[in-house]
């Protein structure tokens, strides 16, 4: 059986996107020569993609990344970027059970998470590619010839199409942001499971109080702070109130809030995409025009470049066929949902 029917009878499986205990394209020393002078850490300690989806500022920056460049068509162009109408068949659909949306959302996951990706294609009798599928993240590596294996098992050139990101992907770039917003989050749930005392009743008499006095005392507190009568309560002479100031959780948001800033601008996404907040700038959508521009030209366009190019190229596509991807109508769409949120907080104030 080739490469690709058995890529394609595995992603027929439910566990499509588990992972499974296979080395990575990073545990070699093959990307030195494309990222000459970065440390590419090993496995061992890593931050991982479950760990980094578990941070709700980096699930989203990937999820908006991944699921826009996804729905965007990408077509055969001419020399003035219109489509030509030979977009070859096998980019705009596909003979498995994987559609091409599905495709390209997680080969811009693959990208985006370890900054490579794999597919696996079959030819025809010229040569020709006729379908792709591609490879889950953990199914390959490569050895430091440049190599590739899938499932351990060594493959031809030319069942496989590598496509290089525009970084080491996030999980490396951004490893000390992710583990900062990990212990971020435990401090938050910590403080919220075990919340320190923001009111004490302090006695100030001499008066015998036993155990249960004392729980009653506080019960009766708290159900007058939580009634109907707007959280006034009364006390005795013997019982002064002490306030001891924000609970601890409240003094994380600030923190967590950085943590989402580094985040996007790892993910070179515009901090209000991910709900992070600029000092000296508001959550407001104001200028919908230009954060549509800057998502599009630093967010998703040096990824959709990336995927392009390298499927423009005469091992993938016939020559003279040059693949871009059509942003027109995802541009419009995506102003017209800032446009709305624009609109919601206006009239929300």
């Amino acid at each position: 059986m080739g490469i690709f029917n058995r890529i394609r009878d595995a992603l027929n499986a439910p566990a499509l996107y588990q992972p499974r205990a296979i080395a990575s394209p990073f545990s070699t020393d093959i990307l030195a020569p494309v990222y000459a002078g970065l440390d590419l850490p090993g496995l061992e300690g890593a931050v991982t993609r479950d760990m980094a989806m578990a941070v709700p500022a980096l699930a989203r920056a990937r999820t908006l990344i991944c699921s826009t460049i996804a729905g965007v068509p990408l077509v055969s162009v001419d020399d003035e970027n219109n489509d030509d109408g030979r977009t070859p068949e096998f980019v705009k659909s596909s003979r498995g059970d994987i559609s091409p949306y599905h495709r390209m959302l997680w080969t811009i996951d693959d990208l985006f998470f370890h900054g490579w990706s794999l597919w696996a294609v079959e030819r025809d009798a010229r040569g020709l590619v006729v379908d792709a599928a591609r490879v889950p993240y953990e199914m390959w590596a490569m050895d430091v010839d440049g190599n590739i294996t899938v499932d351990g098992q060594p493959v031809r050139a030319d069942d496989v199409c590598l496509i290089p990101g525009i970084s080491e992907g996030i999980l490396t770039t951004g490893r000390a942001t992710i583990e900062q917003a990990h212990q971020l989050l435990r401090a938050a749930a910590r403080a919220a499971n075990n919340p320190a005392a923001q009111v004490e009743l302090h006695q100030t008499n001499d008066a015998p109080m036993t155990q249960e006095d004392v729980e009653k005392l506080i019960s009766r507190w708290a159900r007058a702070r939580a009634g109907e009568n707007g959280g006034v309560a009364y006390t005795s002479n013997g019982i002064e109130v002490k306030e001891h100031g924000a609970s601890s959780e409240h003094l994380l948001i600030e923190g967590r809030n950085a943590a989402a800033v580094d985040i996007a601008r790892h993910a070179n996404l515009p901090a209000t995409m991910v709900d992070a907040t600029l000092s000296g700038s508001s959550l407001s959508y104001q200028n919908t025009a230009a954060r549509m521009s800057e998502l599009v030209t630093f967010g998703l366009s040096p990824l959709m470049n990336a995927v392009a190019s390298r499927l423009s190229q005469e091992d993938m596509t016939p020559a003279g066929i040059r693949l871009s991807f059509d942003l027109d109508q995802t541009f419009d769409d995506l102003s017209r949902v800032y446009q709305a949120q624009q609109q919601e907080e206006q009239t929300n104030e």
